[in-house]
């Protein structure tokens, strides 16, 4: 399967059993807060340079964002290993790798990476997690407060947001396993809020007419056009996007489907191929649990930042429907 490169979406929480005597007023005025991040991070002007951690892996990237005529334009540039450069203009985006002088362009409308790890919406959130006011402290130099996010059931993980007091925008998030092991964490460690921005921090450093262009072609399919079902839903996760997704014209159409629950979000990929010999199977990259199973000629992938029971749940109850 041909996976487009793409950043690291979801992200979340530590210490949330210190939290269990909080407030419930604390609850409400951790929505809030969230709420005003969500908000922050899609309509300020920032730049700043962030560290992702997964278990070894560190890497460090600077990000520039902005608002132009309505639509958020974003450039982040990898700092350290192989170099990549992603530019975002509203829905469309550009991963650029130098090193095979390849340049991948997609419309993700759905996309969110750090720090807009949060969806506009978040009135559903309370029914899968628990949100429960942090302590204040200081990232970045900036003086912070955070909100926790435990969930409710083993289907998800919990979160920990830290949000600048007086711009709301996120500046820390870390993802926190069943057992209490941070996942998966970011952070910047110099951020500048509010503009302006250097002059060229949102030019792209790519010449378009001198690379490889690889269009990634996506189709939204409609409910009634689907030939898969799905038997087991998880409770709290809805189906946001559903498309046929083509990665070149000579490969063929892949089914792409994402569920989410207003934080977590797990992707389905179903496309031709495989053997039918091929056993069920449960991996584990990084904080992304993979599980893969044969149905008929087809290849069945369901991937996402949630425990391996989710995807397997969700994976078993996919069928192809009856005509």
């Amino acid at each position: 399967m041909a996976v487009v490169p793409v950043l690291p979406l979801s992200f979340c929480s530590v210490l949330l059993g210190s939290m269990l005597l909080a407030a419930p007023a604390l609850a409400e005025d951790g929505l809030a807060l969230l709420e005003r991040s969500a908000q922050g991070s899609r309509q300020l002007t920032y730049s700043g340079t962030f560290v992702y951690r997964s278990g070894d892996k560190v890497d460090i990237s600077r990000i520039a964002h902005s608002v132009i005529e309505g639509r958020e334009v974003e450039r982040i540039e990898a700092l350290d290993g192989s170099p990549r450069e992603v530019l975002r203009v509203g829905g469309e985006v550009k991963c650029f790798f130098p090193d095979e002088n390849l340049l991948i362009v997609e419309n993700r409308s759905k996309q969110r990476g750090f720090p807009a790890l949060l969806p506009a919406g978040l009135g559903g959130v309370s029914e899968h997690y628990v949100i429960r006011g942090g302590s204040q402290g200081r990232v970045a130099g900036f003086k912070s407060r955070a909100v926790l996010l435990e969930p409710r059931d083993g289907l998800r993980y919990g979160h920990e947001f830290w949000m600048d007091a007086a711009s709301g925008l996120l500046l820390k998030a870390n993802l926190l396993g069943g057992r209490g092991e941070t996942l998966e964490s970011f952070a910047f460690t110099q951020v500048k809020i509010g503009g302006p921005l250097e002059q060229g921090a949102l030019k792209a450093r790519f010449d378009s007419e001198r690379v490889r262009v690889q269009q990634v072609r996506s189709t939204e399919v409609k409910p009634d056009d689907m030939s898969w079902i799905f038997r087991t839903m998880l409770p709290g996760f809805r189906k946001v996007a559903a498309m046929k997704r083509q990665t070149a014209p000579e490969n063929p159409e892949s089914l792409h489907v994402v569920f989410s629950d207003g934080l977590a979000s797990i992707s389905v990929f179903v496309e031709p191929g495989g053997s039918a010999g091929e056993t069920e199977a449960l991996s584990v990259v990084g904080p992304v649990n993979v599980y893969r199973r044969q149905l008929g000629e087809h290849r069945v992938v369901v991937m996402g930042e949630v425990p391996a029971l989710a995807v397997k749940r969700l994976g078993d109850g996919i069928e192809r429907r009856r005509k």
